[in-house]
């Protein structure tokens, strides 16, 4: 593959395991890592590794809100219901990127990490479909 991303996706591809395997660890230490530090990790590792999808064809993403990555992935292979519908409840946790409108941030409850943890491997499922299959 050649192009103006040339490998980088392999990059965020590597990014986006290191930081999901870093959540997976952070479960087991919940006095070091919060409700709010784990959802911070789980939301880097799923835009690193639809980043890396994007990057992988060429393509990239609007922004980087949760809905942004979803509505870039239908570029490249659009990504399942299922998930996008759960990306875009993590969403309403934490709104940082947005382009025209404001800032907010909530907590996201704890039993919501398990479920976040679940659709991030989703995500680089799919990732790693639509760069290797």
């Amino acid at each position: 593959m050649s192009g103006i991303f040339d490998d980088d996706y392999k990059s965020f591809m590597d990014e986006g395991d290191k930081y999901l395997k870093t959540a997976r660890g952070g479960v087991k230490r919940p006095a070091v890592f919060t409700a709010e530090i784990l959802y911070n990790i789980i939301g880097l590792a799923i835009e690193k590794h639809v980043m890396g999808a994007l990057m992988a064809k060429g393509k990239l993403a609007d922004n980087h809100t949760f809905t942004d990555l979803i509505d870039a992935t239908r570029q490249i292979g659009e990504i399942d219901t299922v998930i996008a519908d759960q990306l875009r409840k993590f969403e309403s946790y934490q709104n940082i990127c947005p382009v025209f409108a404001g800032y907010h941030r909530t907590e996201p409850p704890a039993d919501a990490i398990p479920e976040m943890i679940a659709t991030a491997e989703a995500v680089q499922a799919w990732a790693n479909k639509m760069i290797y299959a």
